[in-house]
Protein backbone atom coordinates (compact mmCIF):
# COMPACT_ATOMS: atom_id res chain seq x y z
CA UNK A 1 0.00 0.00 0.00
CA UNK A 2 1.26 3.30 -0.84
CA UNK A 3 0.21 6.55 1.03
CA UNK A 4 -1.17 9.14 -1.56
CA UNK A 5 -3.49 10.79 0.10
CA UNK A 6 -4.44 13.65 -1.87
CA UNK A 7 -7.18 14.27 -4.89
CA UNK A 8 -6.61 13.30 -8.20
CA UNK A 9 -5.12 16.12 -9.79
CA UNK A 10 -6.69 17.55 -12.85
CA UNK A 11 -3.28 18.15 -14.69
CA UNK A 12 -3.47 14.39 -14.93
CA UNK A 13 -5.57 15.02 -18.30
CA UNK A 14 -2.98 16.66 -19.94
CA UNK A 15 -0.95 13.13 -20.30
CA UNK A 16 -3.09 12.50 -23.34
CA UNK A 17 -0.68 9.53 -23.98
CA UNK A 18 -1.74 7.69 -20.83
CA UNK A 19 -2.75 3.91 -21.44
CA UNK A 20 -2.25 2.39 -18.23
CA UNK A 21 -3.44 4.34 -14.47
CA UNK A 22 -2.83 2.27 -11.85
CA UNK A 23 -3.52 4.41 -8.72
CA UNK A 24 -5.29 1.44 -6.64
CA UNK A 25 -4.63 1.02 -3.13
CA UNK A 26 -3.96 4.54 -2.10
CA UNK A 27 -5.72 7.09 -0.02
CA UNK A 28 -7.30 9.53 -2.69
CA UNK A 29 -9.88 11.71 -1.90
CA UNK A 30 -12.55 14.31 -3.60
CA UNK A 31 -14.44 13.67 -7.32
CA UNK A 32 -12.66 12.04 -10.30
CA UNK A 33 -11.77 14.86 -12.54
CA UNK A 34 -13.36 15.69 -15.53
CA UNK A 35 -10.21 16.16 -16.93
CA UNK A 36 -9.49 12.15 -16.92
CA UNK A 37 -12.17 12.44 -20.21
CA UNK A 38 -8.97 13.66 -22.02
CA UNK A 39 -7.46 10.23 -22.08
CA UNK A 40 -8.79 8.81 -24.64
CA UNK A 41 -5.99 6.10 -25.57
CA UNK A 42 -6.69 4.77 -21.92
CA UNK A 43 -6.72 1.10 -21.71
CA UNK A 44 -6.67 0.18 -17.84
CA UNK A 45 -7.98 2.51 -15.27
CA UNK A 46 -7.38 1.12 -11.49
CA UNK A 47 -9.01 3.65 -8.97
CA UNK A 48 -9.94 0.94 -6.42
CA UNK A 49 -9.65 0.80 -2.34
CA UNK A 50 -9.61 4.83 -2.07
CA UNK A 51 -11.51 7.05 -0.44
CA UNK A 52 -12.98 8.78 -3.77
CA UNK A 53 -16.46 10.61 -3.22
CA UNK A 54 -19.25 11.79 -5.58
CA UNK A 55 -21.02 10.57 -8.59
CA UNK A 56 -19.41 9.49 -11.73
CA UNK A 57 -19.99 12.30 -14.54
CA UNK A 58 -21.28 10.88 -17.62
CA UNK A 59 -18.99 12.93 -20.01
CA UNK A 60 -16.31 10.68 -18.40
CA UNK A 61 -16.86 8.08 -20.65
CA UNK A 62 -17.33 10.26 -24.24
CA UNK A 63 -13.28 9.30 -24.98
CA UNK A 64 -12.73 6.33 -23.46
CA UNK A 65 -13.34 4.23 -26.52
CA UNK A 66 -9.97 2.12 -25.97
CA UNK A 67 -10.78 1.21 -22.25
CA UNK A 68 -10.38 -2.43 -21.45
CA UNK A 69 -10.82 -2.26 -17.94
CA UNK A 70 -12.69 0.06 -15.51
CA UNK A 71 -12.01 -0.70 -11.60
CA UNK A 72 -13.32 1.64 -9.02
CA UNK A 73 -14.12 -0.88 -6.35
CA UNK A 74 -13.95 0.12 -2.83
CA UNK A 75 -14.37 3.26 -2.57
CA UNK A 76 -17.30 5.95 -1.37
CA UNK A 77 -18.57 6.92 -4.58
CA UNK A 78 -22.23 7.44 -5.04
CA UNK A 79 -25.14 8.14 -7.59
CA UNK A 80 -26.65 6.55 -10.27
CA UNK A 81 -24.06 4.70 -12.61
CA UNK A 82 -24.46 6.93 -15.59
CA UNK A 83 -26.01 5.64 -18.92
CA UNK A 84 -23.37 6.60 -20.67
CA UNK A 85 -21.18 3.61 -19.56
CA UNK A 86 -22.53 1.66 -22.71
CA UNK A 87 -19.97 3.63 -24.62
CA UNK A 88 -17.13 1.18 -23.37
CA UNK A 89 -18.17 -0.80 -25.95
CA UNK A 90 -14.22 -2.52 -25.77
CA UNK A 91 -14.56 -3.26 -21.50
CA UNK A 92 -13.68 -6.56 -20.82
CA UNK A 93 -13.96 -6.14 -16.84
CA UNK A 94 -15.99 -3.30 -14.95
CA UNK A 95 -15.66 -3.59 -11.02
CA UNK A 96 -18.08 -0.97 -9.25
CA UNK A 97 -18.59 -3.17 -6.02
CA UNK A 98 -18.74 -1.39 -2.02
CA UNK A 99 -19.53 1.34 -3.15
CA UNK A 100 -22.75 3.40 -2.67
CA UNK A 101 -24.45 3.41 -5.61
CA UNK A 102 -28.11 3.41 -5.91
CA UNK A 103 -30.98 3.45 -8.42
CA UNK A 104 -31.23 0.79 -11.32
CA UNK A 105 -28.70 -1.51 -13.61
CA UNK A 106 -27.99 0.44 -16.77
CA UNK A 107 -29.55 -1.29 -19.26
CA UNK A 108 -26.88 0.09 -21.38
CA UNK A 109 -24.63 -2.54 -20.18
CA UNK A 110 -26.06 -4.63 -22.27
CA UNK A 111 -24.08 -2.85 -25.25
CA UNK A 112 -20.72 -4.23 -23.89
CA UNK A 113 -20.18 -7.45 -25.86
CA UNK A 114 -17.08 -7.97 -24.89
CA UNK A 115 -17.49 -7.81 -21.04
CA UNK A 116 -16.47 -10.54 -19.19
CA UNK A 117 -16.05 -9.67 -15.99
CA UNK A 118 -19.12 -7.70 -14.11
CA UNK A 119 -19.25 -7.18 -10.50
CA UNK A 120 -21.59 -4.77 -9.13
CA UNK A 121 -22.21 -5.65 -5.52
CA UNK A 122 -22.16 -4.50 -1.95
CA UNK A 123 -24.07 -1.33 -3.71
CA UNK A 124 -27.44 0.06 -3.28
CA UNK A 125 -28.65 -0.67 -6.63
CA UNK A 126 -32.63 -1.39 -6.81
CA UNK A 127 -34.83 -2.48 -9.64
CA UNK A 128 -34.89 -6.00 -12.05
CA UNK A 129 -31.67 -7.11 -14.01
CA UNK A 130 -32.31 -5.17 -17.15
CA UNK A 131 -33.24 -7.63 -20.13
CA UNK A 132 -30.24 -7.14 -22.12
CA UNK A 133 -27.80 -8.30 -19.07
CA UNK A 134 -28.73 -11.97 -19.92
CA UNK A 135 -27.50 -11.88 -23.45
CA UNK A 136 -24.08 -10.96 -22.64
CA UNK A 137 -23.01 -14.41 -24.16
CA UNK A 138 -19.03 -13.51 -22.94
CA UNK A 139 -19.31 -13.23 -19.39
CA UNK A 140 -17.67 -15.37 -17.08
CA UNK A 141 -18.57 -13.58 -13.99
CA UNK A 142 -21.80 -12.02 -12.74
CA UNK A 143 -21.50 -10.29 -9.31
CA UNK A 144 -24.68 -8.61 -7.74
CA UNK A 145 -24.87 -9.62 -4.68
CA UNK A 146 -25.71 -7.46 -1.59
CA UNK A 147 -28.21 -5.15 -3.10
CA UNK A 148 -31.74 -3.94 -3.56
CA UNK A 149 -32.32 -6.26 -6.73
CA UNK A 150 -35.95 -7.28 -7.24
CA UNK A 151 -37.49 -9.01 -10.20
CA UNK A 152 -36.85 -12.09 -11.68
CA UNK A 153 -34.53 -14.90 -13.66
CA UNK A 154 -35.80 -14.93 -16.93
CA UNK A 155 -35.31 -17.80 -19.20
CA UNK A 156 -32.80 -16.03 -21.43
CA UNK A 157 -29.78 -16.65 -18.45
CA UNK A 158 -29.62 -19.84 -20.83
CA UNK A 159 -27.49 -17.73 -23.11
CA UNK A 160 -25.16 -17.00 -20.85
CA UNK A 161 -23.25 -19.63 -22.31
CA UNK A 162 -19.47 -18.64 -20.81
CA UNK A 163 -20.74 -17.87 -17.80
CA UNK A 164 -18.64 -19.37 -14.65
CA UNK A 165 -19.42 -17.54 -11.61
CA UNK A 166 -22.90 -16.37 -11.25
CA UNK A 167 -23.70 -14.38 -7.51
CA UNK A 168 -27.26 -12.75 -7.15
CA UNK A 169 -27.34 -13.74 -3.15
CA UNK A 170 -28.69 -11.08 -0.71
CA UNK A 171 -31.40 -9.30 -2.88
CA UNK A 172 -34.89 -9.28 -3.10
CA UNK A 173 -35.14 -11.52 -6.20
CA UNK A 174 -38.01 -13.86 -6.23
CA UNK A 175 -40.31 -16.51 -8.77
CA UNK A 176 -39.35 -20.06 -10.06
CA UNK A 177 -35.89 -20.60 -11.50
CA UNK A 178 -36.03 -21.44 -15.22
CA UNK A 179 -34.85 -24.59 -16.32
CA UNK A 180 -32.94 -23.36 -19.18
CA UNK A 181 -30.19 -22.34 -16.15
CA UNK A 182 -29.35 -25.75 -16.28
CA UNK A 183 -27.55 -24.95 -20.18
CA UNK A 184 -24.92 -23.14 -18.62
CA UNK A 185 -22.13 -25.84 -18.95
CA UNK A 186 -19.48 -23.35 -17.86
CA UNK A 187 -20.93 -23.16 -14.43
CA UNK A 188 -18.64 -23.80 -11.46
CA UNK A 189 -20.24 -21.58 -8.45
CA UNK A 190 -24.20 -20.61 -8.24
CA UNK A 191 -24.78 -18.84 -5.07
CA UNK A 192 -28.75 -17.59 -4.38
CA UNK A 193 -29.01 -17.24 -0.76
CA UNK A 194 -31.03 -14.91 1.30
CA UNK A 195 -33.57 -13.77 -1.59
CA UNK A 196 -37.19 -14.92 -2.10
CA UNK A 197 -37.17 -17.72 -4.33
CA UNK A 198 -39.51 -20.45 -4.85
CA UNK A 199 -40.53 -23.37 -6.32
CA UNK A 200 -38.61 -26.23 -7.51
CA UNK A 201 -34.15 -26.50 -8.33
CA UNK A 202 -34.30 -27.02 -12.39
CA UNK A 203 -33.94 -30.95 -12.61
CA UNK A 204 -30.99 -30.46 -14.94
CA UNK A 205 -28.58 -28.38 -12.70
CA UNK A 206 -25.34 -29.49 -11.81
CA UNK A 207 -24.93 -32.28 -14.62
CA UNK A 208 -22.07 -30.89 -15.69
CA UNK A 209 -18.90 -31.86 -14.06
CA UNK A 210 -17.74 -28.59 -13.61
CA UNK A 211 -20.34 -27.06 -10.37
CA UNK A 212 -18.43 -26.50 -7.22
CA UNK A 213 -19.96 -24.88 -5.44
CA UNK A 214 -23.96 -24.22 -4.67
CA UNK A 215 -25.87 -22.39 -2.06
CA UNK A 216 -29.66 -21.99 -2.60
CA UNK A 217 -29.89 -21.08 0.99
CA UNK A 218 -33.07 -19.19 2.74
CA UNK A 219 -35.21 -18.78 0.31
CA UNK A 220 -38.83 -20.62 -0.49
CA UNK A 221 -37.49 -23.73 -2.55
CA UNK A 222 -39.19 -26.66 -1.76
CA UNK A 223 -39.39 -30.35 -4.03
CA UNK A 224 -36.76 -32.44 -3.88
CA UNK A 225 -33.08 -31.39 -4.63
CA UNK A 226 -32.88 -33.09 -7.66
CA UNK A 227 -30.96 -36.30 -8.89
CA UNK A 228 -28.43 -34.52 -11.36
CA UNK A 229 -27.22 -31.88 -9.11
CA UNK A 230 -24.04 -33.14 -7.87
CA UNK A 231 -23.71 -36.00 -10.33
CA UNK A 232 -20.49 -34.25 -12.30
CA UNK A 233 -18.83 -34.86 -8.47
CA UNK A 234 -17.10 -31.70 -8.48
CA UNK A 235 -19.73 -30.45 -5.75
CA UNK A 236 -17.01 -28.75 -2.70
CA UNK A 237 -19.61 -26.72 -1.23
CA UNK A 238 -23.43 -26.99 -1.12
CA UNK A 239 -25.53 -25.30 1.06
CA UNK A 240 -29.48 -25.51 1.14
CA UNK A 241 -30.64 -24.53 4.39
CA UNK A 242 -33.67 -22.55 5.36
CA UNK A 243 -35.98 -23.73 2.65
CA UNK A 244 -38.77 -25.95 2.62
CA UNK A 245 -36.66 -29.15 0.44
CA UNK A 246 -38.22 -32.42 0.99
CA UNK A 247 -37.69 -36.25 0.45
CA UNK A 248 -33.87 -37.81 -0.02
CA UNK A 249 -31.05 -36.65 -0.66
CA UNK A 250 -29.41 -37.27 -3.99
CA UNK A 251 -27.76 -40.92 -4.31
CA UNK A 252 -25.07 -39.09 -6.37
CA UNK A 253 -23.94 -36.88 -2.55
CA UNK A 254 -22.10 -39.85 -1.64
CA UNK A 255 -20.09 -40.29 -4.67
CA UNK A 256 -18.85 -36.22 -3.83
CA UNK A 257 -15.59 -37.11 -2.52
CA UNK A 258 -14.29 -33.80 -2.69
CA UNK A 259 -17.18 -31.94 -0.21
CA UNK A 260 -16.01 -29.29 2.33
CA UNK A 261 -18.86 -27.97 3.43
CA UNK A 262 -22.71 -28.80 3.45
CA UNK A 263 -25.62 -27.30 4.90
CA UNK A 264 -29.00 -29.08 4.98
CA UNK A 265 -30.18 -27.92 7.80
CA UNK A 266 -33.65 -25.99 8.47
CA UNK A 267 -35.86 -27.98 5.70
CA UNK A 268 -38.30 -31.14 5.50
CA UNK A 269 -35.84 -34.11 4.48
CA UNK A 270 -37.11 -37.24 5.15
CA UNK A 271 -34.87 -39.78 3.83
CA UNK A 272 -32.79 -42.34 5.25
CA UNK A 273 -28.89 -40.88 6.16
CA UNK A 274 -27.47 -44.50 6.97
CA UNK A 275 -26.23 -44.32 2.95
CA UNK A 276 -26.92 -40.90 2.02
CA UNK A 277 -22.92 -39.66 2.69
CA UNK A 278 -19.40 -42.01 1.77
CA UNK A 279 -16.37 -40.95 2.48
CA UNK A 280 -15.70 -37.09 2.25
CA UNK A 281 -12.05 -36.78 3.42
CA UNK A 282 -12.18 -32.72 2.70
CA UNK A 283 -15.71 -32.25 4.23
CA UNK A 284 -15.00 -29.77 7.37
CA UNK A 285 -18.41 -28.98 8.52
CA UNK A 286 -21.80 -30.47 7.96
CA UNK A 287 -25.41 -29.85 9.01
CA UNK A 288 -28.39 -31.55 8.63
CA UNK A 289 -30.26 -30.65 12.21
CA UNK A 290 -33.82 -29.66 12.09
CA UNK A 291 -35.14 -32.06 9.32
CA UNK A 292 -37.30 -35.39 9.58
CA UNK A 293 -33.95 -38.06 8.86
CA UNK A 294 -34.14 -41.49 9.62
CA UNK A 295 -31.89 -44.24 9.58
CA UNK A 296 -28.46 -44.85 11.56
CA UNK A 297 -25.18 -43.08 11.71
CA UNK A 298 -22.57 -44.75 9.58
CA UNK A 299 -19.61 -45.65 11.17
CA UNK A 300 -18.25 -43.80 7.77
CA UNK A 301 -18.41 -40.83 9.13
CA UNK A 302 -15.29 -41.61 11.26
CA UNK A 303 -13.30 -41.81 8.46
CA UNK A 304 -13.60 -37.81 7.67
CA UNK A 305 -10.68 -36.83 9.51
CA UNK A 306 -10.98 -33.20 8.76
CA UNK A 307 -14.64 -32.90 10.05
CA UNK A 308 -15.52 -29.90 12.47
CA UNK A 309 -18.74 -29.47 12.99
CA UNK A 310 -21.25 -32.74 12.54
CA UNK A 311 -24.51 -31.24 13.06
CA UNK A 312 -27.78 -33.93 12.90
CA UNK A 313 -29.98 -32.64 16.20
CA UNK A 314 -33.91 -32.42 15.48
CA UNK A 315 -34.16 -35.47 13.55
CA UNK A 316 -35.82 -39.27 13.95
CA UNK A 317 -32.08 -40.83 13.74
CA UNK A 318 -31.91 -44.36 16.00
CA UNK A 319 -29.82 -46.37 16.69
CA UNK A 320 -26.35 -46.41 18.63
CA UNK A 321 -23.68 -43.70 18.18
CA UNK A 322 -20.98 -45.38 16.57
CA UNK A 323 -17.80 -45.72 18.05
CA UNK A 324 -15.55 -44.79 15.31
CA UNK A 325 -16.61 -41.17 15.99
CA UNK A 326 -14.01 -40.89 18.31
CA UNK A 327 -11.30 -40.70 15.76
CA UNK A 328 -12.57 -37.39 14.25
CA UNK A 329 -9.49 -35.81 16.28
CA UNK A 330 -10.26 -32.21 14.49
CA UNK A 331 -14.18 -32.32 16.01
CA UNK A 332 -15.30 -29.35 18.19
CA UNK A 333 -19.20 -29.58 17.59
CA UNK A 334 -21.35 -32.34 17.50
CA UNK A 335 -25.05 -31.80 18.05
CA UNK A 336 -27.39 -35.38 18.50
CA UNK A 337 -29.76 -34.21 20.54
CA UNK A 338 -33.84 -34.90 19.83
CA UNK A 339 -33.17 -37.83 18.01
CA UNK A 340 -34.42 -41.51 19.04
CA UNK A 341 -30.57 -42.58 19.72
CA UNK A 342 -30.39 -45.65 22.25
CA UNK A 343 -27.29 -47.25 23.61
Amino acid sequence: MNALNSTIPSDLGLCTNLTYVALALNQLSGNLPLSLSNLSKMVHLGLSDNFLTGEISPYLFANWTELHSLQLQNNLLSGHIPSEIGQLTKLNLLFLYNNTFSGLIPPEIGNLKDLQSLDLSGNQLSGPIPPKLWNLKNLQIMNLFSNNISGIIPPEVGNMTSLINLDLSNNQLQGELPETISRLSSLESINLFTNNFSGSIPSDLGKYCTLKYASFSNNSFSGELPPELCSGLALEQLTVNGNNFSGSLPTCLRNCSGLTRVRLDGNQFNGSITNAFGVHPELVFISISGNQFVGEISPSWGECENLTNLQMDRNRISGEIPAELGKLTQLGVLTLDSNDLSG
